[in-house]
């Protein structure tokens, strides 16, 4: 499997067993007496963090949120089939997380909007199908997938709609190809402030703050750890700063918390093109789709 998705994975998976808790305190606290990577959720942790949601209480060790078995399915499926079209990636993502479908777990909301739409068309129901506007970092899903496999970013984006008319998305696909390429040269953090020259307007000032503060949590003055977009990119670009390589990041975007999974799906796939994957990573993540 290409290295883009073992650190996408490998960091999603790291992440699950304290993912949505939104309690930072506790999670440091936490941390000073055991490791935050790779746990199985603990229903009394999600008690005792009081601000969290126990999305994945029956998840093992290794498993991965939806968007990252969203990535699995994409993956084999474009492995398989490089023209794969939009509406075929609807149709692979409901015939998976429809009511009596092979996932078990949660569904986001893209998910559930998915469900709604394709149960009108096939019942021909006179509904007006819901807006596929997603901004929880889903619209990413296919950039690594389409990384991984040598296809272009306008396939990525195209695929991408079947979730999101959110263009931040696409112009972000090229803001991470140019500091990818910047990785060769430079260190992280100097990639991270070269492609300040080339995000959308309504991001300088949070990244500004991400890349200038003098700690990691200075972001959080301006951002919170949830999963949209303006939030979760933000708080990527500090973590990246602040950090010295794969697992470093990894262990800082856990403690933050909130969507801590889906941040590291991308996080692990930035750094991936950096360095190696950790081997221990990799062993205990289940990396291919069931």
């Amino acid at each position: 499997m290409e290295k883009i998705m073992q650190g996408a994975l490998s960091a999603n998976a790291a992440s699950l067993g304290l993912n949505w808790i939104y309690n930072l305190p506790y999670l440091e606290r936490l941390e000073k007496k055991e490791d935050l990577l790779f746990q199985k959720a603990d229903p009394a942790k999600y008690k005792r963090a009081r601000k969290a949601v126990l999305a994945y209480p029956s998840a093992d060790v290794g498993d991965v949120s939806l968007q990252g078995e969203i990535l699995k399915w994409l993956y084999k499926a474009l492995k398989d089939n490089p023209e794969l079209s939009r509406e075929e990636y609807k149709d692979l993502v409901y015939e998976n997380i429809q009511p009596g479908g092979p996932y078990r777990g949660w569904v986001e909301s893209y998910g559930q909007k998915l469900i709604f739409n394709r149960t009108i068309e096939k019942m021909e129901l006179d509904r007006k199908p819901l807006p596929m506007n997603d901004d929880q970092l889903v619209g990413f899903i296919p950039w690594i997938a389409t990384k991984a496999l040598g296809l272009s970013n306008d396939k990525a984006w195209d695929l991408a709609q079947a979730f999101t008319d959110n263009e931040e998305y696409r112009h972000f696909y090229d803001v991470f190809d140019r500091m990818i390429d910047d990785f060769a040269d430079h260190s992280v953090e100097d990639a991270l402030r070269r492609s300040l020259e080339h995000v959308p307007k309504q991001y300088g000032f949070k990244l500004n703050v991400a890349l200038n503060g003098e700690t990691p949590k200075d972001i959080l003055k301006v951002v919170s750890t949830g999963c949209a977009i303006g939030y979760a990119l933000p708080l990527i670009y500090s973590i990246l700063k602040f950090t010295d390589g794969f697992e470093d990041a990894v262990r800082m975007n856990t403690r933050f918390g909130g969507a801590s999974s889906d941040r590291g799906t991308l996080i692990g796939a930035l750094y991936a093109f950096k360095e190696d994957v950790p081997e221990s990573f990799i062993e205990k993540t289940k990396l291919d789709a069931e």
